[in-house]
């Protein structure tokens, strides 16, 4: 898969100042700005392509007529290097509260033209449901700037019609006239004010009256209208793009509300002939939502592609999350953007990434608020300075002592260095300036403190000097008491600052570590961010910037784990998208597939037309694998399968083996069709040079299983590597069995029994060892009811021949096997809140030790005989995933999983259920087990839903539980 960021101005200062916090120029349009792509290599640049948003391009006129200018490729600021794709929509979620797209089709397409984008979007609408009981009401807030406000509108009103206002544009698409024939659609006319009259009367007669109103769009099924105008505008669009000659590839975005909506739009585009489809409005949306819908889609588009003997690529919006990996790639997704890691640099906890589990809080040194007053600024500023200084050194490895003492003596010295560089040169003509940014630059770049005047007193106090410069005219000077006001203002505050270098002076600061968290502790206490000390702790004891080798971390150290302003911010997501990258190419591998082309390449259209010709086979095997790049190798490397022909076919091998390397370091694996199965050494080479895995076949058969095997053993599973339910004989099986403890144990009278403190606080061998403490196998100190029902259908299915582990989730000690021993205890994760279960889990291991149990053995059915608290336990939404996809996973009440995975079920376990098999709730899961074990000997072949019909299984003769 191909992973595209979002294209938000996220750029840094490329000299930044970290020891100052200062910008290297202060004028925006003078400095050298660097992207992502610019700071690493292309090889490891964590991105595969860039998305660019209509709204963002037109967020400001400058950069507007800037890009329309040069193109996304040769704009002096952007400079997207050319091996970097581009995919450019028209940024739905910008005008989502709008009753219409304010593009056109055929303008849509110009504009993509212009910016010279590898791939445009069709024009979508946000299907944001149907709003409230009567509908949803569009107005325009332009009609709002007379007497009457939004908060006016009368809340009959708003109980019943969703109201949505923003402000619409001068002028609408020709196409919004055939919907609304009453909207203002003429940009020279006046918004006439809303008043109150306009809302009064009845709701019916309100909303009719609206609905003829120019300032207002009134709907009663507005997810409806928003789907069906997608597709109208996919169908246009297309008609429109065939006419011409478009140099970019054009795919179709496609909006719904649920899986069957996405995948009739799906069916629809795909008639129409769409070849790139991209699956619009899941950003923000739940996993579980993203899993089925991705799913539904994907197999719509493998239908279609096996019918047609044709490939499609898919696309999802604004989604990246580590754990649907698995399901968009088993669907066959081919592309997908986000800049979720990215912004997560700043916007919440744990922003520092090495990877899905291992994540830090950087630590917030704290800017002066432009409300603070000089006092409490200059005060924020040298606490803050203090801070950093004793940070580098600590990541330095220098002493902090000797750093701090260094730092207050410049300090001491740059006021009355400042006093006597004013007295001067404050009338110099170089301060002669009308603008302030000019005479800032001058002071900053002339005075030998300027910098560091700023970095320990304060933006605002260098601010406020800067200003005095200005208006300091030599033919009628400012008195200088006015410098020294501030001035003195500054040695008040100075002579009065608390060093924090006193709580190194404490006995029990002895380490390097003890030293910095005592600076940093108070620092921390000070600025009111003591609710993150034990994150901070643990950021400064780990020092998580010296695991990671990315160029960012490697060249800035701590400064990529402090949280303070955009140009260590966005290093930070930088590094963060960096690591996810990371572990997406663990997930999903990057593979490149193609066969060798021949000189007949050039009489043909476009690439899939030779290949469906000239490699029926290679093509049939290959069209519908989950890789991101499928084509043709000649001396340009490989040509993609939509691309056009090219026009002159060669295969000199030098040229062949310089861009098949090019190419190749930016996958891990190549894999190559040749008649005779070889591939020139040569080439290979090139490749391998550049860590990219090259393997070579004759049978297109062989390679695409290959392909398959390589990319994960779900996908290697039959010939149709889509999720779908498995099918398992039932001779043999191998059964595993995670079941919780019981509040009823069996233990002897008298002995210790110990609580939820001490079984955290001492290991189960500890306190097996203490006097008269007995140990008791697992499956026989658990004694509750469903336990007891559990442990009579594990013997049956083992008299049966079949292979039984049977394993328990502790609240005491954690998962333990059923023969291991263990005390007398009183723990349970029932009566525990949410937050205080996953802490317990997380200090007993738990999930840690489930999945290493899930990921060494290859079982054909997992039950998980849990209550929803021990669910919480072992994250059972995550946990599932590690039954493979053609293993079946069983869980109770868990709807949920079951829509998301075909490999799950879930079996319903209510009071009413308990009722119909005669028991009761709490011991119904154990009872289901009975039924599996009693009746699965009556089937051949095990399905997720037979499992099902055998535990609900009900006999007339079945016995109540008391006869159990």
């Amino acid at each position: 898969m191909r992973f595209y960021v979002p294209e938000w101005d996220d750029a840094v200062d490329a000299h930044y100042d970290f020891e100052h916090d200062e910008l290297s120029t202060l004028d925006r349009q003078e400095r050298d700005l660097n992207y992502i792509w610019d700071i690493f290599e292309p090889e490891t640049t964590p991105i595969d392509g860039v998305l660019i948003s209509r709204e963002q391009v037109e967020e400001t006129d400058r950069k507007a007529e800037r890009l329309a200018e040069y193109g996304v490729y040769d704009d002096p600021v952007l400079s997207i290097p050319n091996w970097l794709p581009t995919i450019s929509d028209c940024g739905a979620w910008g005008y989502k509260s709008l009753p219409f797209p304010p593009y056109g089709n055929e303008g849509m397409l110009e504009f993509y033209e212009t910016l010279d984008v590898t791939v445009g979007v069709t024009i979508d609408h946000l299907v944001l449901g149907s709003g409230k009981e009567e509908g949803r009401l569009y107005l325009d807030e332009c009609a709002f700037e007379g007497e009457l406000n939004k908060s006016d509108i009368p809340d009959a009103i708003e109980n019943v019609v969703d109201v949505m206002t923003d402000e619409w544009p001068e002028e609408w698409p020709d196409y919004v006239d055939e919907y609304e024939p009453t909207i203002r659609t003429e940009s020279d006319v006046d918004v006439e004010p809303f008043t109150i009259e306009d809302f009064q009367g009845d709701i019916d007669s309100v909303l009719a009256r609206l609905a003829q109103d120019p300032r207002a769009v009134y709907r009663e099924d507005d997810a409806k209208f928003r789907y069906e105008l997608t597709l109208r505008n996919a169908q246009e669009m297309y008609d429109i793009y065939q006419q011409r000659d478009y140099p970019f590839r054009l795919m179709v975005a496609i909006q719904g509300w649920n899986p069957d909506s996405y995948a009739a739009a799906a069916e629809d585009v795909l008639d129409i002939g769409y070849d790139y489809l991209g699956i619009g409005g899941v950003a923000g949306s739940p996993i579980h939502d993203v899993r089925t819908i991705v799913k539904a889609v994907g197999k719509t588009v493998k239908a279609f592609e096996r019918k047609h003997n044709t490939r499609i690529d898919s696309h999802v919006f604004g989604f990246a999350k580590t754990d649907g990996f698995e399901t968009v790639g088993r669907s066959g997704m081919t592309s997908f953007d986000s800049a979720s890691m990215l912004r997560s640099a700043w916007t919440g906890g744990q922003n520092y990434r090495l990877d899905h589990n291992e994540r830090y809080d950087a630590i917030r040194v704290r800017y002066p608020s432009s409300r603070d007053d000089l006092e409490t600024a200059i005060e924020t500023s040298l606490r803050g300075r203090e801070t950093l200084i004793s940070l580098r050194a600590y990541d330095a490895g220098n002493s902090i002592s000797d750093a701090l003492e260094g730092w207050y003596d410049r300090a001491a010295d740059i006021l009355p260095a400042a006093e006597r560089y004013l007295r001067e040169h404050r009338h110099d003509e170089q301060f002669d300036h009308r603008l302030l940014e000019e005479v800032e630059a001058a002071f900053r770049k002339d005075f030998e403190f300027g910098r560091e005047l700023q970095a320990s007193f304060s933006d605002k106090l260098r601010g406020n000097l800067v200003k005095l410069l200005r208006e300091d005219d030599p033919d009628d000077p400012l008195p200088f008491e006015e410098y020294d006001d501030l001035l003195d203002t500054a040695a008040e505050v100075f002579g009065q600052f608390s060093r924090a270098a006193s709580a190194l002076e404490n006995a029990d600061v002895v380490s390097d570590y003890d030293r910095i968290w005592a600076i940093v502790r108070e620092y921390a206490t000070w600025v009111n961010d003591d609710d993150l000390l034990e994150e901070y702790q643990e950021t400064l004891r780990e020092r998580p910037w010296e695991k990671c080798n990315c160029p960012i971390c490697h060249e800035h150290g701590i400064e990529v784990c402090i949280f303070r302003g955009n140009d260590r911010n966005r290093r930070r997501g930088f590094h963060n998208t960096r690591q996810f990258y990371d572990e997406f190419e663990g997930d999903l591998p990057k593979i490149l597939v193609a066969a060798k082309g021949t000189a007949s390449l050039g009489g043909y259209d476009t690439v899939e037309d030779y290949l469906r010709d000239k490699h029926s086979r290679f093509w049939s095997h290959t069209h519908d694998l989950p890789v991101s790049e499928l084509g043709v190798l000649d001396a340009n490397g490989v040509n993609e399968w939509w691309e056009d022909a090219p026009a002159m076919v060669s295969f000199a091998p030098d040229r062949m083996a310089a861009n098949v390397a090019e190419q190749a370091a930016r996958y891990q694996h190549l894999f190559v069709q040749t008649e005779n199965g070889t591939l020139d050494e040569e080439i290979a080479e090139a490749a391998r040079e550049n860590d990219c895995t090259v393997t070579s076949y004759s049978d297109p058969a062989e390679l695409r299983q290959q392909v398959l095997e390589t990319c994960g053993e779900n996908y290697a599973v039959g010939e149709d590597f889509l999720p779908q339910p498995p099918e398992i004989k039932t001779d043999n099986l191998d059964i595993l069995v995670i079941d919780q403890c019981s509040g009823s144990k069996d233990a002897p009278d008298g002995v210790p029994v110990f609580d939820a403190d001490e079984t955290l606080q001492f290991s189960c061998e500890d306190l097996l060892a203490r006097d008269n403490v007995p140990g008791i196998a697992a499956h026989d100190l658990y004694t509750g009811r469903q336990q007891n029902y559990v442990r009579d259908a594990v013997r049956r299915l083992r008299s049966n021949g079949h292979d039984v582990e049977r394993y328990f989730i502790s609240a005491g000690f954690g998962l333990v096997a059923e023969d291991d021993y263990l005390p007398p205890y009183e723990v349970t994760f029932s009566s525990m809140k949410v937050g205080e279960i996953r802490e317990r889990s997380a200090k007993l291991h738990i999930r840690e030790d489930l999945q290493r149990v899930l990921e060494e053995s290859d079982y054909d059915v997992v039950f998980f005989t849990l209550g929803k608290d021990y669910y919480t336990s072992i994250d059972i939404d995550e946990m599932v995933q590690e039954v493979r996809s053609d293993r079946i996973g069983v869980v109770f009440n868990r709807e949920l999983v079951e829509d998301q995975f075909d490999n799950i079920e879930s079996v319903s376990a209510s009071t009413d259920d308990a009722e119909r098999h005669g028991t009761i709730a709490i011991g119904l899961k154990g009872l289901y087990m009975k039924n599996f074990a009693k009746y699965v000997e009556d089937v051949e072949v095990l399905r997720p839903e037979t499992v099902e019909e055998l535990c609900r299984r009900v006999d007339a003769e079945q016995p109540t539980f008391e006869e159990y």
